[in-house]
């Protein structure tokens, strides 16, 4: 297991979605960014997941954290809820598209805690 977000972190999450397939009516974007630290984002089209590091160019979504957030996250011991609730992570983009998602992010969740 990699540590959280460093780039080997962030390959064994692109290793982990390779060859995964989803629904192919759904396009999706997901960005995230750690403050002083990694951005990577997540791609879901054609019925395939990607996970690459760097922005997204157009992101229908976009999340940004600070370190401690984000490694909180990452170890399962702050939920995201709990951290948008209370300012520490932010979203920018319309939060619609999650829950209009939720089930393909439920399963990429579970998909990912391997990592």
């Amino acid at each position: 297991m990699a540590e959280p977000l460093t780039d080997a972190w962030i390959e064994a999450l692109a290793d982990a979605a390779r060859g995964r397939t989803v629904s192919t009516g759904i396009t999706l974007v997901l960005e995230y960014r750690v403050v002083d630290g990694p951005a990577w984002h997540l791609t879901v089209a054609h019925g395939e997941i990607r996970v690459d590091a760097g922005p997204a160019e157009a992101p229908d979504v976009s999340f940004q954290a600070e370190r401690s957030t984000a490694l909180a996250m990452a170890d399962g011991s702050l939920d995201p809820l709990r951290a948008v609730i209370d300012g520490d992570l932010l979203l920018h983009g319309d939060p619609r598209t999650l829950v209009a998602n939720r089930d393909v992010l439920d399963d990429l969740g579970d998909l990912f805690a391997s990592c």
